[in-house]
């Protein structure tokens, strides 16, 4: 399942809500950043050394992928799951 982390208030987490919607992708979303908190913790830096939301985690084991910065975040969820509609397939 797709995980998204951070807070709707920011706009680089509501691009990345808002692709995963037009997406039809099922994913959580866990509150970080801001008066949230959770950045500083290991466990996010270990998702995203930059401290900084969004991020994301997608998949399981081997097949997981975890990536930060939202226009990459973007471009990944469309490349992955739009199959040709929202990123070129070629």
């Amino acid at each position: 399942m797709l995980n998204i982390w951070g807070r709707i208030s920011s706009i680089n987490v509501r691009k990345v809500v808002w692709c995963a919607q037009e997406l039809g992708l099922d994913f959580q979303r866990t509150e970080a950043g801001g008066k949230f908190g959770i950045v500083q913790t290991p466990e996010y830096l270990a998702l995203n050394p930059n401290a900084m939301v969004p991020a994301i985690d997608d998949g399981e084991g081997a097949e997981r992928v975890t990536l930060w910065e939202s226009n990459v975040i973007v471009r990944y969820l469309c490349a992955r799951h739009s199959h040709g509609n929202f990123y070129p397939s070629e």
